[in-house]
């Protein structure tokens, strides 16, 4: 299979930078190394609108023959048999508390892996333009903007897409397009033990900070999806060890490797610089009181390393904003007013900071509790709980929140409220390292609340409870001495997580309405893509039907602004079947439609449509009202 083409890339690419010393840092170096080149070979093929399967097989197939050059001429085999020897003895020495953790650990990934691989993609946003946009790219053979109603097709940061676009190009399907974020979900856990180590967490403690990260309830549905949350997090973990590590090693190498950690952050979500502003903020901070009052040398060709390589990242991305808006990151006045607080005061903030909390408290019988708590806190504060200059969508506490977009993380959150008090009251007694990453990761959260309008979405908190998973690994070895309660509270991890995995809303183990969708393993996979919304299955089957029996090619589409599209196109890998919109998003209504069309999808009823010249007469006259096609007689 020509998957196995990046694969090879992998593993050469951690051989080639592996060190017996540092073996962990191997991994996650070789993974930033490979991504780099799955974007730079894309951007590159774009600019030639040469994306296309024929051109990524020769790319990395040379690529993979360089790897293998530069394997054989160093020997990095020699150092991977030494370290064969040294990790049986490591993993000999672990206590059987360490070992259970791991092989939990190894559990839950296996269980998503599956998961991930039985269940495709099935959320909205990803029929909608995750997905979606792919298609686009692949059909066009280049990232180019283009004609679209679904604004986030294009002006979304595009590296978790340009993965996924590799592997289901080399595969012709997407049956692996959830692996990405389980891959990255990997990379992770091995991340923020580093960052645990850095931080004078024993190895015990770096193993429970893998093992409560990846039994985070969101982290777990996010990563058998195509959202990009956990890639992003992946980046921003790597970014905050060495903003770290070049604290301590005012090396060239490390400043660039930092700008690269950055810029594939926000080459993978645009909310990543939020997130990531405390700790440069406390970075730069700290850098000042080195230069100042330690007298240390500014070397400033590493800074000059750090902002060049993170903007040649994002440099094709940024371009293609500007020439489409004049704004690198693609804003309008109208995505703007959606997702920025529009004012700011001390309620608001306390309006905001309430809200995103209670999201976290979405489960039967809690989720009204919380619900009234906030709005009676709305009530103290004199401030409207749907105020629309601080709220993109009406507030609620989702009570049954299993899904991708609304996992609620109640166990980790009781216990991260816990540990801050704790840390409060014991701080002199406390790691100055461990407390300045707790304010950084707590200034990071009220930043979010500053900056953006409250959204029901509890995925977008997942990289707090990423950060942190390292500081409740600390509060609970330093609080539970006991092995009894430890234990106990292992337990409560491994109970919520197995729950999650099991129950999972739109890709369950365990089918059981309504606390999962009605889909079941067994299902046929088309209807897979529409568990959470089953009623938009029967319109499409029919309209994706008649497109293949009358051998459509060029489908125009006449969309609403956020309408899922990518089920109609499932077979666009290794076939010619081209998404064309003919109605538009105002900010992209200045590029052409890109060609004629054979027929149109509309999501609107009509007995006619008028295009071009040319009547297209409604053919599905008796759909259910989601989807419809309109052909030439």
């Amino acid at each position: 299979m020509a998957i196995s083409l990046i694969l090879i890339g992998l593993i050469g690419l951690i051989l080639i930078s592996f060190s017996i010393e540092e073996v962990r840092l191997s991994i996650i170096r070789g993974v930033l190394i490979f991504s780099l080149l799955v974007l730079g070979v894309t951007e590159i093929l774009s600019l030639f609108s040469s994306l296309n399967y024929l051109n990524l097989l020769v790319w990395w197939s040379l690529i993979d023959l360089i790897l293998i050059y530069f394997i054989i001429k160093k020997k990095s085999f020699n150092d991977y048999l030494s370290f064969k020897s040294r990790f049986k003895k490591t993993v000999n020495s672990f206590s059987r508390l360490e070992k259970f953790l791991i092989g939990f650990t190894m559990f839950i990934l296996f269980g998503i892996f599956i998961q991930g691989a039985v269940y495709p993609t099935n959320n909205w946003d990803s029929m909608s333009y995750h997905m979606a946009r792919i298609i686009h790219w692949i059909q066009n053979e280049n990232l180019e903007h283009y004609r679209t109603t679904i604004y986030p097709q294009l002006t979304s940061a595009p590296f978790s897409e340009q993965m996924i676009l590799t592997v289901n190009l080399l595969v012709g399907n997407d049956l692996f397009s959830n692996t990405v974020q389980l891959f990255y979900l990997i990379g992770l856990g091995i991340t923020i033990s580093i960052i645990a180590k850095q931080l004078g967490l024993n190895r015990f403690g770096q193993i429970l900070s893998s093992f409560i990260l990846i039994c985070i309830p969101e982290v777990i549905l996010l990563s058998s999806s195509t959202h990009n949350e956990i890639v992003l997090c992946f980046f921003m973990v790597m970014g905050i060890y060495f903003l770290i590590k070049t604290l301590k090693q005012q090396t060239a190498i490390n400043f660039m490797v930092l700008g690269c950690c950055l810029g594939m952050a926000t080459a993978t979500k645009h909310t990543a610089y939020i997130y990531i502003a405390p700790f440069i903020a406390v970075w730069i901070l700290l850098q000042l009181h080195k230069i100042l009052f330690k007298k240390q040398k500014v070397i400033w060709i590493s800074y000059v390393l750090l902002i060049g390589s993170f903007m040649i990242i994002n440099a094709g991305h940024y371009s293609r904003n500007y020439q489409l808006t004049s704004n690198v990151f693609g804003s309008d006045e109208e995505t703007t007013r959606y997702y920025v607080n529009e004012k700011h005061s001390v309620s608001m903030m306390i309006s905001n900071v309430s809200r995103n909390l209670s999201n976290q408290f979405g489960v039967p019988k809690i989720a009204p509790i919380s619900y009234r708590l906030t709005k009676k806190i709305h009530e103290l504060i004199n401030i409207d709980l749907n105020d629309p200059e601080i709220t993109s969508h009406e507030y609620n506490v989702d009570p049954l929140a299993t899904h991708e977009n609304n996992g609620a993380n109640i166990y980790h959150v009781i216990l991260m409220l816990l540990s801050m008090v704790w840390i409060i009251f014991t701080i002199k007694k406390r790691d100055k390292r461990v407390v300045i990453y707790s304010m950084a990761i707590v200034l990071s959260f009220l930043l979010f609340c500053f900056y953006l309008k409250w959204q029901p979405w509890a995925k977008l908190h997942v990289p707090f409870f990423i950060f942190y998973s390292v500081v409740l690994a600390h509060f609970l070895i330093h609080t539970l001495k006991s092995k009894i309660l430890l234990s106990l509270a292992v337990a409560g991890f491994m109970t919520y997580a197995t729950l999650i995995l099991l129950f999972n809303f739109s890709r369950p183990y365990l089918t059981f309405p309504p606390f999962t969708s009605e889909i079941k393993m067994t299902d046929d996979r088309y209807q897979k893509y529409f568990s959470r919304f089953f009623k938009y299955h029967t319109d499409f089957k029919v309209v994706n039907d008649l497109i293949a029996l009358n051998n459509l090619k060029n489908i125009g589409l006449m969309y609403g602004k956020y309408g899922m599209e990518y089920q109609l196109f499932l077979n666009s890998y290794r076939n010619d079947v081209k998404p064309i919109h003919i109605n538009s998003y105002k900010s992209c209504s200045n590029i052409l439609v890109s060609g004629a069309v054979d027929c149109i999808v509309s999501t609107k009823n009509g007995h006619l449509i008028r295009y071009d010249g040319e009547v297209f007469y409604n053919v599905t006259k008796d759909n259910d009202g989601y989807l419809y096609l309109f052909l030439k007689k």
